[in-house]
């Protein structure tokens, strides 16, 4: 897969090494709850990274945790696996840019 280009404000340049960090832990978390099946458990933390995502701008990040959120709601968890490695592959791709917004 190419690397996935993300623009980030220049002004969170300091801030986005530590959410960086902190969406591996959660993206790790969530392969054990995917392997547990804990269903309630997903939908939080999908959407904890859905709207962490989308305030640093990364919005492909946080479209792949709404609907990861969106199946655990509806306990339905046959897309989840694919969900959470496409989540991995794309954040193992991202290519941050910071931009002055």
């Amino acid at each position: 897969m190419s690397k996935v280009k993300v623009e980030i404000d220049a002004d969170l340049q300091d801030l986005v090494p530590q959410f960086v960090e902190n969406r591996k832990k959660d993206i790790e978390s969530l392969s054990v709850l995917v392997e547990k099946n804990d269903l309630t458990a997903i939908a939080q933390m999908a959407h904890k990274i859905k709207g962490a995502a989308a305030g640093y701008g990364f919005v492909e990040l946080s479209e792949l945790a709404a609907q990861m959120e969106v199946a655990a709601k509806k306990n339905d968890s046959s897309p989840l696996p694919d969900l959470l490695k496409k989540m991995k592959i794309h954040f193992l791709n991202i290519d941050i840019h910071y931009v002055p917004m």
